[in-house]
C-alpha cells in the first residue's frame, strides 16, 4: 500500500503508462498485419478507418497529456485527423503514435501529487491534471479496442491473436 500522496500519485501515473504501453503494443500487432489499403479502409463513408484513428489518438494524447498539461502550444487540427486519407504510410504512424506516447509519459513522470490538483483548461473544459490524464488514456484504451476490432474485421480468420488467457503475464491486460 502506499505510504505518501506521492507513493501514490506515482502508482497512478505506472497506472496511466501501462495503459498506453499495453494500447502501444496492441495497435503495433494490428498494424503489422495490415496493409496499406487496409490501414485507411473505412467500413461505411461516414466511420473512421484505422488511419484515422491513430491521427486522432496522436492528437487528443497530445492536447490533453502533454501541450494540456505543460502549456505547451497546442496546434492540434481536430477535424483533419478525421478526413486524411493514405496521408501517412504505416510507418509514419507508427512513429507519431510511439513518439506522442513517449512525451506523454515523460510528462507524466514529472508530475507530483500536488500537480495532479492543479487546474487545467483543456478544449474548453475546467479539469484537474488528474482529470486530464483520466479522460485521455481511457480515450486512448477505448480507441485500441476499435483497431484491434476493425483489424479482426478485415483479417477475419486470418487475424493472429496476440494474448491468451494462458500466456505468460505482465500487468493486466486492456
Amino acid at each position: 500500500m502506499p505510504s505518501s500522496s506521492d507513493d501514490l500519485s506515482q502508482q497512478v501515473i505506472q497506472e496511466f503508462q501501462h495503459l498506453l504501453t499495453q494500447s502501444l503494443h496492441k495497435i503495433r500487432h494490428c498494424l503489422s498485419q495490415l496493409n496499406e489499403d487496409q490501414i485507411w479502409w473505412r467500413p461505411t463513408s461516414e466511420l473512421n478507418s484505422i488511419g484515422n484513428l491513430i491521427l486522432h489518438l496522436c492528437g487528443n494524447l497530445n492536447q490533453w497529456a502533454v501541450a494540456g498539461i505543460t502549456g505547451a502550444s497546442d496546434e492540434r487540427q481536430r477535424e483533419s485527423e478525421f478526413q486524411a486519407d493514405r496521408s501517412h504510410h504505416r510507418d509514419e504512424l507508427l512513429s507519431l503514435l510511439e513518439q506522442n506516447v513517449q512525451r506523454a509519459s515523460e510528462v507524466m513522470q514529472s508530475l507530483s501529487a500536488d500537480d495532479l490538483l492543479e487546474p487545467r483548461t483543456i478544449q474548453g473544459f475546467s479539469v484537474s491534471v488528474l482529470g486530464a490524464l483520466t479522460h485521455t488514456v481511457p480515450h486512448f484504451v477505448g480507441h485500441t479496442h476499435q483497431i484491434i476490432y476493425l483489424t479482426r474485421q478485415q483479417r477475419g480468420e486470418a487475424y493472429q491473436f496476440d494474448w491468451a488467457p494462458d500466456a505468460r503475464r505482465h500487468g493486466v491486460p486492456i
